[in-house]
């Protein structure tokens, strides 16, 4: 996988996973802009409510499986869970971190 795959497969989960989660709960991911007296302030577009950023960190496995015409994947690396075996295929995996931000208010 080349880095515009990867930014564009990372990106598009990362949005879909913020769109699920904001059908779960409306905090999430708000309209927001910048506060007027303090631009390191943000609130809802409406002005009225304070919104906080949630930073993730994220390690992740790229991996590019051969077998029976796999696509490529992003993984979140999970550190007690054994890696599968398997027979008859070629992989090669990377190692990255992921670093971003959702908005969440609480109203």
């Amino acid at each position: 996988m080349d880095l515009q795959d990867f930014v564009t497969a990372t990106l598009c989960q990362i949005s879909a996973g913020v769109a699920t989660a904001k059908n779960y709960d409306r905090c999430v991911a708000p309209r927001v802009s910048i506060g007027r007296d303090d631009p390191k302030i943000l609130h809802t577009f409406a002005g009225t409510d304070g919104v906080f950023l949630v930073e993730f960190d994220v390690a992740v496995t790229l991996s590019d499986a051969t077998e029976n015409g796999a696509a490529a994947s992003i993984t979140v690396v999970s550190p007690s869970a054994p890696k599968p075996k398997t027979k008859g295929s070629v992989e090669s995996s990377s190692l990255n971190r992921l670093k971003f931000t959702v908005p969440i208010t609480y109203m």
